[in-house]
Order: structure tokens, then C-alpha cells, then sequence
């Protein structure tokens, strides 16, 4: 994790600008692309991710969370997309503004690692969305950054888990090094921030994640990624167009 952004972005802040620029996508959008189904989470349509993003902060202001045994809270998440199956867009965005202050403040409250995580998925989302209908990308700098901080942690703590090395990341211009302190350089990678991003939130196939520029042992990372990488998050089989 980037130590000085930690300690001066406001991630509340950045969700809700970007919350807003995913309203504006959304309102854009015609009834049809309101229903297109969405290739980075492809049991759900365009409004179905809108359901879940809007879901997750009125479930989460209202301390209602998984079950223990909900694997990746995937049950979770499509409760809360089957109870606004009938909503219309309108009725979902006025839910959206109703729980974003109290959700941003959460966010606030409980720090920037936890404030991070919920930046990153939502810009996940916005951007599966973007990427499903062919429109322009959303590479804000600050919120890609943000983002990089949590999927990053993640795989640092697979790293550590599993000990299995250092990792250097090269994002854009910043350098990050994962993994056990002590372990031995075993890989690095150098992209696009926005690329690796993507790559490290499984939204890219393998192939695709060979296609950044690599040293050492991809092979192993990879194999390490596919285990550890589950649910809504598992990388994906076919390549992923935006």
C-alpha cells in the first residue's frame, strides 16, 4: 500500500466521484443496454450490477452481512439483486443517493484499507459495465490508484501466505513489492496501471496477464492466482475485451 496516499485520500471521497461518474454512465444508457449481460460478471446484466452496488451499501449501513457459510458472499450479492429485480432505474439511483452519505462515512470511519476495498469494487463494476457496451474507459488516475492499493494488498497476503516469494509490480510509474520481506525476487511485471489493474482483479485470462511484460516465474503465480482468486473473483477463462 502506497503509505502517503493512505494517509491523505479520503477514499469516501473517491467513491462517491465514483458514484457518480457510474450514475451518469447508467442514465446514458438505453433500455437495451440496460440489458445487456456483462462478460466480467456474466450472470448479471448492466441493471443487475447496478442492484448490487446499490444493495451492498444499503445492506452494509444496515449491518447485514454474508452468512457464515456464504462462500465469497456470493449468495449475498444475489439477494440483493433479486430483491430489486422489478426496480426501475430511477427508484434504484434514488435508493443509491439515500445510502451513499451514510456508506461514505462508514468508509471514512473504518480507514483506508477498508475504504480501499469498496473503491476498488465499485470501480470494478463501473468499469465491466463501460467495458460490456464498448464505451470509453474509466482510468481516473486517483481511482485506479486506489484501487491497485487493495487488489495489491490482497495478493500480498496470498504471497505471504503461501510464501512463496517477492513479486515486483511495476504500475504505471509506481513500484510496488509483494510478498515475504526475506523471500527471494521471483517475478516482476511492468504495465499500464490501469492494465494491471485490471490483470490483478481477474479481469483479464490468463493469456491476457502474459501479455504484460513479465520476468521470472509466471507459470507459478498464475497457478497461485487460479487458487486463491475465487467467487465473483475468479480469473477468467476467455479474454476480456473492453
Amino acid at each position: 500500500m502506497n503509505i502517503t496516499r493512505a494517509t491523505t485520500v479520503d477514499a469516501g471521497s473517491v467513491y462517491e466521484a465514483t458514484r457518480v461518474r457510474m450514475i451518469a454512465t447508467v442514465r446514458s444508457l438505453s433500455d437495451k443496454q440496460l440489458r445487456v449481460y456483462v462478460p466480467a460478471a456474466p450472470q448479471w446484466r448492466v441493471r443487475d450490477l447496478l442492484a448490487h452496488v446499490v444493495g451492498l451499501a444499503a445492506d452494509l449501513n444496515a449491518q447485514r452481512f454474508p452468512a457464515a457459510d456464504d462462500t465469497g458472499g456470493a449468495g449475498w450479492g444475489a439477494a440483493q439483486v433479486a430483491a430489486r429485480n422489478e426496480a426501475q432505474i430511477d427508484t434504484l439511483l434514488t435508493e443509491w443517493d439515500l445510502e451513499a452519505p451514510g456508506f461514505e462515512e462508514g468508509l471514512r470511519l473504518f480507514g483506508y484499507e477498508e475504504g480501499s476495498h469498496f473503491v476498488a469494487d465499485l470501480h470494478a463494476h463501473h468499469q465491466d459495465i463501460r467495458g460490456a457496451l464498448g464505451l470509453e474507459r474509466d482510468d481516473d488516475p486517483l481511482t485506479v490508484a486506489v484501487s491497485l492499493d487493495h487488489y495489491l494488498g490482497f495478493l500480498h497476503l496470498l504471497l505471504c501466505e503461501a510464501e512463496w516469494g517477492v513479486l515486483a509490480v511495476h504500475a504505471g510509474s509506481e513500484v510496488r513489492v509483494l510478498g515475504t520481506e526475506a523471500g527471494a525476487y521471483r517475478a516482476q511485471v511492468a504495465g499500464a496501471a490501469f492494465e494491471v489493474l485490471r490483470a490483478f482483479s481477474a479481469r483479464r485470462s490468463a493469456a491476457q496477464i502474459r501479455r504484460l511484460r513479465w520476468r521470472g516465474d509466471i507459470d507459478n503465480l498464475l497457478g497461485l492466482m487460479a487458487t486463491g482468486f475465487t467467487g465473483g473473483y475468479s480469473i477468467p477463462v476467455d479474454d476480456l475485451v473492453e
